[in-house]
C-alpha cells in the first residue's frame, strides 16, 4: 500500500492510500500497546491523521478550482 501511495500519479488516489495507511498504523498501535491507554493513543492518532488528511485534500481541491490570471 505504501508503494502504491508513492507510485500513483493521481492526488486523490494518493490521499486515499495514505488514509488507509493511517488506519493500519492506528490498528498496529492498538495491538502493540495492549492496554486501555493503547486504545486511547490509537484513537487519538486515528482522529488526528484523518483530520490532517482531510485538510490536505480540501486545500488541494481549492487549489484545483483556483483560476490563475496570466500577466
Amino acid at each position: 500500500m505504501a508503494l502504491r501511495a508513492i507510485i500513483t500519479k493521481n492526488r486523490s488516489e494518493r490521499l486515499l492510500y495514505l488514509n488507509v495507511i493511517g488506519f493500519g498504523v492506528s490498528a498496529i498501535i492498538a495491538l502493540v500497546i495492549n492496554t486501555p491507554f493503547g486504545f486511547v493513543v490509537a484513537a487519538v492518532y486515528f482522529v488526528c491523521s484523518t483530520i490532517g488528511l482531510n485538510a490536505i485534500a480540501y486545500s488541494l481541491d481549492e487549489l484545483e478550482e483556483e483560476i490563475l490570471l496570466e500577466d
